[in-house]
């Protein structure tokens, strides 16, 4: 490694499997068991929310956001400019598409969210919104944290996501996986 703080921009930073456990070639964000390879270095959320700084928030693929409607509706404002590894640009309807997949397929919906969200709704050219039965302002951590946003234009050409391994991920984070 070059110890003198310069960069280059063939750089590759090698992450090894410290966990114990032997790779499963499987990144995807709605595995429970491949969560942590991939939720965050691959696949980003919303926000990120600090459990550590009484949830302190840094905005991520959102830049902003807000609540009405008496709490029970949230609007992010999606972040421009972000691409996906492959070079697509990432967009308010990836956020749409990703919340309504874990609609359809409730499999992919780990932390239960839709037992709460009535609808997700681009409402603008870089605006989604969504709609709670409920005043959800506790639910905050789980949509925007929690919740890692997918490209449509690799995720919708899937079959059956739910057991859809993701060998050669395609995200928006720091991080890009090479193929198993």
């Amino acid at each position: 490694g070059n110890s003198t703080g310069s960069a280059s921009t063939n750089s590759v930073l090698t992450i090894s499997n410290e966990n114990g456990a032997t790779w499963t070639c499987g990144f995807s964000p709605f595995n429970s068991s491949d969560t942590l390879v991939s939720v965050g270095f691959v696949y980003e959320p919303l926000v990120y929310v600090n459990p550590l700084q009484n949830g302190a928030t840094t905005p991520m693929l959102a830049t902003a956001w807000q609540w009405s409607n008496n709490n029970k509706t949230l609007t992010f404002t999606i972040r421009s400019g972000v691409k996906w590894d492959d070079g697509q640009p990432m967009s308010a309807a990836d956020v749409v598409y990703t919340f309504n997949l874990l609609k359809k397929f409730s499999a992919l919906d780990l932390n239960g969210i839709w037992s709460y969200l009535s609808s997700v709704t681009q409402t603008g050219s870089n605006t989604v919104t969504m709609t709670f039965n409920q005043p959800a302002v506790p639910d905050f951590y789980y949509i925007a944290d929690q919740t890692p946003i997918v490209p449509q234009h690799v995720w919708s050409k899937i079959a059956n996501p739910v057991n859809y391994t993701d060998a050669a991920p395609v995200g928006s984070g720091p991080y890009v996986v090479n193929p198993c």
